[in-house]
């Protein structure tokens, strides 16, 4: 199978900017696309006379038409699936909190259920993030990504305050309370990695977070159709591309088995080699440019009847994963729901 990715709203160290919101986009098909996207895209480009599409140059008319026949040449050939995976970038401040401070194996006070259960991870984070305003979340992110301890120590006591003052459940404040202060009185016991190497950020930033769900979405494409990878086509990029070759490299063949539970997932290697992965810039390849198209359709607000028609025959091929304070809240409510 085949795989093309391409991401929006770039974010780098930064996850408090103007854009909040970063998407990766992985379109995936059995067999090579690029050449039948280009019989489709190549004479709208000639006529335009560019070399690459940029869907906001062009009336919504003409997008519409071109993404129908774009659509109809992935149809051509084959199952096909257009996996989008959002994050709302601030977020990442609370749920690396969490990673931080209540991690069992780490913290010797945290009850393991409250770190491996689904639903109690979940409840961390909200809370969490309810108890960061952004000045305080913005503090934290600057402690993590430089290692320092002491700092986010300090952050964590500001937040076990407020907790303590909050109307959140007496087990809640219990675990705020005894996880900060163990971790206040063992600080050294943390590990800190972030530095250890000049680009060491890059690891926890969305472009990555993101681009390693994108390996499971291709392992449940290959198990679901009987396929193995044979190339990925990354949009090239400059900051994160030695980042995204060793993570690929180390973590592509993993697969996460989801035991269906709420429980930690566990993994195993998958059963075919990973495939070729390769950064190119989108002109050379008209499978990016086409998850470059879908995703900026699926972004657009619905103004017409036949943009309406046309976002919904996306979303028929359309996965959707998110890293967001609503989504966690959607886990919780399952599961309550489910007791």
């Amino acid at each position: 199978m085949f795989a093309y990715i391409d991401e929006t709203g770039h974010s780098g160290r930064n996850i408090f900017d103007v854009n909040e919101n970063f998407q990766l986009g992985t379109l995936l098909s059995k067999i090579n696309i690029a050449t039948s996207v280009g019989e489709v895209l190549d004479p709208f480009l000639k006529e335009k006379g560019v070399e690459r599409l940029h869907a906001n140059e062009w009336p919504e008319y003409e997008l519409v038409d071109l993404s129908h026949s774009v659509l109809d040449s992935i149809g051509e050939c084959g199952p096909w699936v257009l996996n989008i995976f959002s994050v709302h970038k601030p977020y990442i401040a609370p749920t690396k909190f969490v990673d931080m401070i209540f991690d069992p194996g780490e913290n010797n006070a945290t009850p393991g259920h409250w770190y491996w259960d689904e639903m109690h991870r979940h409840v961390l984070c909200l809370v969490s993030d309810s108890a960061m305003n952004r000045e305080l979340a913005k503090k934290f992110w600057e402690a993590f990504l430089n290692d320092d301890a002491k700092g986010i120590v300090t952050i964590a006591t500001e937040i076990a305050k407020t907790v303590r003052k909050s109307s959140e459940p007496a087990a809640i404040k219990k675990v705020f309370r005894n996880s900060i202060k163990w971790a206040k009185e063992n600080q050294d016991e943390f590990t800190l990695l972030v530095t250890e190497k000049r680009k060491g950020y890059q690891g926890h930033s969305p472009n990555v977070i993101a681009f390693t769900q994108a390996f499971q979405a291709i392992h449940h494409f290959c198990k679901i159709h009987g396929c193995q990878p044979e190339t990925l086509v990354h949009d090239q990029q400059q900051e994160f591309q030695s980042e995204l070759k060793r993570y690929y490299e180390e973590f592509g063949q993993m697969v996460i088995l989801e035991r269906g539970d709420g429980k930690f997932p566990s993994a195993e290697m998958a059963p075919y080699p990973k495939g070729k992965f390769t950064l190119m810039p989108s002109t050379h390849n008209r499978g990016l440019q086409a998850v470059d198209l879908l995703l900026w359709i699926s972004q657009r607000e619905v103004a017409t009847d036949h943009m309406k028609v046309l976002k919904e025959r996306i979303e028929e091929h359309a996965e959707r994963y998110y890293i967001s304070r609503a989504m966690s809240q959607a886990i919780v409510n399952m599961h309550l729901l489910k007791r």
